[in-house]
């Protein structure tokens, strides 16, 4: 008699394979979660390695978190961090709960002042010399990009990270459906 339209199971191989799946899902995600861990610190590296750096505040600050699989972040809660990224308009400092604005002038170079007739001049400063004044006229600031460069970097080296992982965990999951035949 012919075995037409009969299916033979063979349930030791199915539930060998479904071990595998299995092993296969856990290997992946652990891939996965050094992948983004490895991708996260790399935005991090770059980023701080772009960080124009003052005080080293700013740089100290920029710190990378992991939840997970599925999501990474970079960055940093330092309040002036948007002007140095994205740069500043020309602007006014004016005091707030003050009258005037008080600080040492910085380096050689001096300053411009407004008279009371509205013009402006420029005063030669001593470094460390106080200064005394209703508002300053700020000149702006050109950008200075550290965390965008890092996250176009980032997402080529994500990809990377991504297939790498997932030809590890195929890999490991082969070798494995290899033993168990």
């Amino acid at each position: 008699m012919k075995n037409d339209g009969v299916i033979t199971i063979d349930l030791p191989a199915v539930e060998s394979l479904g071990d595998a799946l299995g092993d296969f899902s856990v290997e992946l995600a652990k891939e996965l979660k050094t992948a983004m861990t490895d991708t996260v610190t790399t935005i991090e590296k770059y980023a701080k390695h772009r960080c124009p750096v003052d005080t080293g505040n700013l740089r100290s600050s920029i710190t990378p978190e992991v939840k997970g699989i599925e999501e990474g972040s970079v960055g940093t809660n330092v309040e002036y961090a948007m002007a140095v990224e994205y740069g500043s308009r020309p602007h006014d400092i004016k005091p707030k709960d003050k009258k005037a604005l008080a600080f040492e002038v910085g380096g050689s170079k001096g300053r411009y002042v407004t008279t009371k007739s509205g013009k402006r001049r420029y005063q030669k400063g001593k470094p460390g010399e106080p200064v005394v004044v209703g508002r300053v006229k700020h000149p702006g600031t050109k950008p200075q990009p550290f965390l965008e460069p890092a996250f176009i970097v980032g997402g080529k080296v994500a990809q990377k990270n991504v297939d790498a992982a997932v030809n590890a965990a195929l890999a490991k999951a082969k070798s494995e459906m290899k033993e168990t035949t």
